[in-house]
């Protein structure tokens, strides 16, 4: 494996410090970070790119994908999404 240098904070030094046992290495924590973040990842990039696009079609008037939403109706929703997450 090439090794490479990388500057980082005292700061996040001191982060990194703190999230290794004593058995991992730098590179083991960012490693374990990266792959953390990848599967945590709220929306793809491709997901990312539509929403993105859809916010930008509403920001500049085109309202043809926006539905009206009533309290009750919002109401329902957030009911049945509690009653599955108890599941």
């Amino acid at each position: 494996m090439m090794n490479k240098t990388i500057k980082i904070s005292q700061a996040n030094h001191n982060s990194l410090s703190k999230l290794a046992s004593k058995n991992d290495t730098f590179n083991d924590v960012i490693s374990f970070l990266i792959e953390y973040y990848y599967a945590h990842e709220e929306f793809s990039d491709e997901e990312g790119k539509f929403y993105n696009e859809e916010i930008e079609k509403f920001e500049n008037g085109n309202l043809e994908n926006v539905k009206e939403l009533t309290l009750e109706s919002l109401e329902e929703r957030i009911n049945k999404l509690e009653i599955e997450l108890k599941k």
